[in-house]
């Protein structure tokens, strides 16, 4: 008997079949089987321990964008109020000034931030892209800057408002 080799398949060859048995073939298919399975498996951790790591990593990052956010909110807050109680003592940078102006001012500077900060913990793994097209899709004021003028001008209902009726409702 001599071994013929067709493939990775190793068969006895007796002289009257070149070809391996079926019972070869068999055997060698289940093999090519538990190796796939196994090799998908393993593939199947990997990418779950990849996964897990990316959410503990983007986990953290919220975490941190969050803390920052409120930071720079209570910081902007604490300056706004600042600058109102130096304009209410007459003491304003802007020097003749007028109280209800420096207010507005530090009132429509804390919303900024109020709604900078919203924006920056509901999205906090946005691509840069998104970031950008999210902040400014339309020409004009904010709407968290028409709010402001809306409050410092004293209009009833301001927080129900769309922009357009915003835009009407403070020009």
């Amino acid at each position: 008997m001599v071994k013929v080799t067709r493939g990775n398949i190793v068969a006895n060859k007796s002289k009257k079949s070149s070809k391996p048995s079926k019972k070869d073939l068999r055997k060698h298919a289940k093999r090519e089987l538990e190796r796939k399975l196994t090799k998908a498996q393993h593939e199947l951790a990997d990418q779950k321990s990849r996964a897990k790591d990316a959410a503990k990593k983007a986990k953290a990052q919220a975490r941190t964008d969050i803390k920052k956010a409120k930071k720079t909110a209570a910081r902007t807050q604490k300056t706004a109020v600042k600058e109102a109680k130096r304009a209410a003592r007459g003491k304003s940078a802007a020097g003749g000034a007028k109280t209800a102006d420096v207010t507005s001012d530090a009132a429509s500077k804390a919303s900024k931030t109020r709604a900078t900060a919203a924006h920056t913990v509901s999205a906090p793994r946005a691509s840069a892209a998104r970031r950008v097209a999210g902040t400014k899709t339309a020409a004009g004021p904010s709407v968290a800057d028409l709010r402001a003028k809306a409050r410092a001008q004293g209009v009833v209902g301001y927080s129900r408002m769309t922009k357009a009726e915003l835009l009407t409702r403070v020009k």
